[in-house]
């Protein structure tokens, strides 16, 4: 890319991208970096960079839908402390648990784990214990 592009696309001031290319400096390969790539390249990065991962709805859904007082269905963040609770748990919160275990798919249940990055081995703790 040119200096022109670079400043168009990341805001980085030539005068700023003169200095990162200067010998001494600690940026020069980021500078050279920049450089060498191409701006549709650059464009593809920063489009997919600026898509955040979609949150794990379907796990919510299941056990929400067998839940019938609406007052007491989870959101994500409830749903997820109780991968972590170790006080004693509410009923619906044994519910909801032996909703996940019975009711739910497993890629609900991984989507899930992989967006809180929550480890495998503490569910199935969890699991085992309602």
């Amino acid at each position: 890319m040119k200096t022109k592009e670079i400043h168009t696309m990341l805001g980085v001031a030539p005068a700023t991208f003169f200095d990162w290319n200067k010998p001494t400096s600690k940026k020069q390969n980021l500078a050279k970096l920049l450089k060498a790539l191409d701006s549709g390249t650059v464009n593809a990065m920063l489009k997919k960079a600026k898509q955040a991962p979609k949150k794990p709805t379907m796990l919510l859904y299941t056990v929400n839908q067998s839940i019938g007082d609406t007052t007491r269905h989870f959101n994500l963040t409830a749903l997820k402390k109780l991968f972590y609770k170790k006080e004693p748990l509410t009923r619906y919160e044994k519910y909801a648990l032996k909703v996940i275990k019975k009711e739910a798919l497993p890629v609900e249940v991984e989507e899930f784990l992989a967006y809180y990055k929550i480890p495998t081995k503490r569910v199935e703790k969890v699991l085992e214990a309602c």
